[in-house]
């Protein structure tokens, strides 16, 4: 995340001196938007075209602008003025706030999070307009924020939910900003903003590959069993992974059985077989452990998820390759690079952070889905930093340019917001693995093809 530091406020006989500047500096910059605006669009590259509520806004702005201790009726009506795009305009109040919200007519279903949606919140208190908010995509984790910052603007920019730029300076006042065009909004924070993070190539066929194959399993799971320590071995019968012996009462799978029978759908249309288990439980100790972990890979097994979740990563990139996996170095397939995000090694990525992450992926490598193992404290006399559940990850972005992320975990589909609530403070490890168009998730029961 970029912060846009203000400078340190100036004390002591200076301090005059220096608000008369200030002063005249903000007055100067108010006036000069237009220059301003013309060197950041000079300064930048790709911005977004977002629908413009401009027109619609200009249109009520006595309505925005008139006194709050007026009685309050709700507005609701559509707003259409020659030229220009219909847009819906409601009021609304609440939590000390009266809400002025314009949303465009073509956005999907009317939804309120949709891209070019413009938001004025106004405090009844003292009538100042403390916050407006334009959504940039139809994802209620993604929009700019402008507020005020002495006689101008400031603004912060989120996608999925998590901030890339605060405080980035707008040569604006609020007033001024109730009016103004969004796409002018943009481009005069553009000389501080990368805004190429939401310049999505939609059209991808890799992100098709990747919605068909989280429908395919969406369609499979009810007839998924469930069962501790449970998977399916390499002529698909369901065994235990620890013994491989073979499940007799009510067979099923365990989260680590369930992202293989994930990869066998894969593995086996291009093979006619499915993976074995012994090779999935490979520890590479030379590549992760600690003085403290090492004497209990026996016992606790710390590290299983984390070579579990490389190890399937491995047999595919050398399926694709058509090599043995041996050549296939066991970290290759690491998540390890991603903008803004930290890693730390054989840990991963906080999972608050997960949804910034699988967006930043989904662009950057359309096409791919990932396994996660996730790390936390567990256990007692030590406590161990362990990896102790996996999950499969498949993000992706439709026609429209919605965010999507379908999260598979043991038999079920749950979401990224259920693992932040169960795992918020810890960590995931992710690994990536390419889709498939030959995908097809093995049915309970179905027998390797000789």
């Amino acid at each position: 995340m970029r912060t846009i530091r203000p400078n340190k406020t100036t004390t002591g006989k200076g301090a005059g001196v220096t608000r008369l500047w200030g002063t005249l500096a903000a007055r100067l910059l108010a006036v000069s938007g237009a220059i301003v605006f013309l060197q950041a669009v000079a300064a930048t590259g790709w911005v977004p075209e977002l629908p413009d509520t401009a027109p619609a806004r200009r249109s009520t702005v006595e309505a925005i602008q008139a006194p709050v201790d007026r009685a309050y009726s709700p507005v609701r009506r559509m707003i259409e003025v020659p030229g220009a795009e219909p847009v819906l305009y409601r009021t609304d109040q609440q939590n000390g706030n009266r809400y002025h919200i314009f949303i465009p007519a073509g956005s999907e279903e009317m939804q309120l999070a949709s891209a070019g949606t413009f938001i004025v919140r106004r405090r009844l208190d003292d009538g100042a307009f403390d916050q407006i908010k334009i959504f940039l995509q139809r994802n209620e984790g993604s929009y700019i924020r402008l507020f005020p910052h002495g006689r101008t603007a400031r603004m912060d920019v989120y996608v999925a939910h998590e901030a890339l730029y605060r405080s980035v300076p707008v040569a604006m006042t609020m007033e001024r900003a109730l009016t103004a065009s969004t796409d002018m909004l943009i481009r005069l924070s553009s000389g501080y903003v990368d805004w190429s993070f939401l310049d999505v190539d939609t059209d991808h066929a890799g992100y098709a590959t990747i919605e068909r194959m989280a429908q395919q399993i969406r369609d499979a799971l009810p007839g998924l069993p469930d069962a501790e320590d449970g998977a399916m071995d390499a002529d698909g019968n369901l065994v235990f992974i620890e013994s491989l012996v073979s499940q007799e009462r009510l067979p099923g799978f365990n989260c680590s059985g369930f992202a293989k029978w994930v990869v066998d759908g894969i593995f086996r249309e291009r093979t006619g077989r499915f993976l074995e288990i012994d090779p999935l439980k490979e520890k590479h100790l030379d590549y992760r452990g600690t003085s403290w972990s090492k004497p209990l890979e026996d016992l606790r097994d710390p590290y299983f998820g984390l070579d579990w979740t490389r190890n399937l990563a491995r047999e595919v990139a050398a399926l694709n390759r058509g090599v043995d996996r041996s050549v296939i170095d066991p970290e290759a397939l690491d998540v390890r690079n991603v903008p803004s995000a930290q890693y730390t090694e054989d840990v991963g990525y906080r999972v608050d952070t997960l949804t910034s992450v699988l967006y930043r992926l989904a662009r950057r490598d359309p096409g791919t889905f990932y396994l996660g193992s996730v790390n936390r404290l567990f256990g007692e006399d030590p406590v161990l930093r362990q990896h102790t559940h996996v999950v499969a990850l498949f993000p992706y972005f439709d026609r429209a340019g919605t965010f999507h992320v379908a999260v598979m975990e043991r038999n079920v589909e749950t979401s990224v917001a259920s693992l932040e609530r169960r795992y918020g403070n810890d960590f995931i490890h992710l690994v990536r693995v390419p889709g498939s168009d030959d995908f097809t998730p093995p049915r309970f029961g179905t027998p390797a093809v000789d």
